[in-house]
């Protein structure tokens, strides 16, 4: 009798649990988007006879309920922990864990490269167009590559796990062989910074983005740059001149984000102000905002992450310091020129900041507007040719 009695226990108990979780589920507030995952949950679906008849009703559902099943967070969390501290598996959610980076997981194996020359030429059309429409009130274009921190740190994986260096090199050669025939100078990061060891202290050891080490010296090689090939004598950033400060924050990089956060790795977010200090306004979608560069935390307790650096991703952004005799810039690109643009505004009248995932606008009527003497396109080598 005792014998019968324990399984329908157990079986009792799940079936409460599963009760309790439903009803839960139900029952709680349903959040709009994930913090660590950083992406959006699934709506509740609408009905309609034809997502009805196709089953696709049935299957937004199920994909709503998985989003939104009570306590979710802690659970991933849970198994995450499980999965990087007990099982020690070397890769999680598409993380390499085992090395004392956290980089992105390639897969293994390789392929021909030349398909890199074609698709170069392909990602020179658009900068070859706003070279030649630049040409024509004295402007330049030129194009900053920059290494995603996985090919920054390619040395770091383990000797099990593919790191693609085989990839890097062609690449960078066959973009500045296409920028040089479109007359768009590119400044690779990427060969700089190999021949400098790849310095530590530029990457985020957690996250994709460079620190802002990183960020001041790609604004020299960039400004340097500028002043070779157009000869205008902008003031290139020393070290010297600023006052760096390491927040006391918790740092949660896009790679630990997505481990929960259970891998800091060490890190720490650093930024850096002018000594001398240059006063400006700013406006971000053409509307005035707060005249600051870093939106730090209102407490030391707050997470910290990348986007304290101009406060994330905006469609369009302008630092006016009201020097008329200086030049005026426009910068091209996604989140890596955040960091970039804190250091940038010493060094011109005008800095506009374009994010193309996120500006509504037209980038040619926009450059043909403004006429900017140096047009600056910032993008990381995961994202050359798309």
């Amino acid at each position: 009798m005792k014998k019968s009695l324990a399984p329908k226990l157990f079986v009792g108990c799940f079936c409460v649990f599963l009760a309790g979780m439903a009803l839960l589920t139900l029952l709680l507030p349903k959040a709009a988007s994930s913090y660590y995952e950083n992406r959006s949950l699934a709506e509740a679906p609408e009905f309609t006879w034809e997502s009805f008849l196709s089953g696709e009703y049935f299957t937004d559902w199920e994909t709503y309920f998985t989003d939104h099943v009570a306590l979710r967070s802690y659970l991933m969390k849970a198994q995450t922990f499980l999965q990087v501290h007990v099982l020690r598996q070397p890769v999680v959610s598409d993380v390499v864990t085992d090395s004392d980076v956290l980089l992105g997981y390639h897969g293994y194996g390789s392929w021909d490269m030349s398909y890199a020359e074609a698709s170069a030429a392909e990602a020179a059309v658009e900068p070859g167009d706003w070279q030649a429409m630049a040409e024509s009130w004295g402007g330049q274009v030129y194009y900053l590559g920059l290494p995603e921190q996985y090919s920054y740190f390619q040395d770091h994986y383990p000797e099990y796990l593919e790191n693609r260096s085989w990839v890097y090199p062609p690449i960078e050669e066959a973009m500045e062989k296409a920028m040089g025939e479109v007359g768009v100078p590119f400044v690779s990061m990427y060969t700089r910074w190999r021949q400098e060891g790849c310095p530590k202290a530029y990457y985020f050891a957690t996250d994709h983005h460079y620190t802002i080490y990183g960020a001041l010296s790609a604004c020299r090689a960039a400004l340097e740059t500028v002043n070779e090939v157009q000869g205008l004598g902008l003031y290139v950033p020393q070290e010297e001149d600023l006052t760096f400060t390491t927040l006391p924050n918790p740092f949660l990089g896009s790679r630990n984000r997505k481990l929960f956060g259970l891998e800091d790795k060490g890190d720490t977010l650093t930024v850096a102000e002018y000594q001398e200090e240059i006063p400006f306004t700013r406006s971000d979608n053409g509307e005035p905002s707060e005249a600051s560069l870093l939106a730090l935390p209102a407490t030391a307790e707050e997470t910290a992450t990348y986007n304290v650096f101009m406060g994330g991703d905006i469609g369009e952004t302008v630092v006016d310091t009201h020097r008329e005799e200086l030049p005026t810039a426009v910068v091209i690109g996604e989140s890596f020129t955040n960091a970039l643009e804190t250091l940038l505004y010493a060094s011109f009248d005008e800095v506009h900041s374009i994010d193309p995932r996120h500006f509504t606008g037209d980038i040619s009527q926009y450059l043909a507007d403004l006429r900017p003497e140096v047009i600056l396109i910032v993008r990381d080598n995961s994202a050359y040719f798309s």
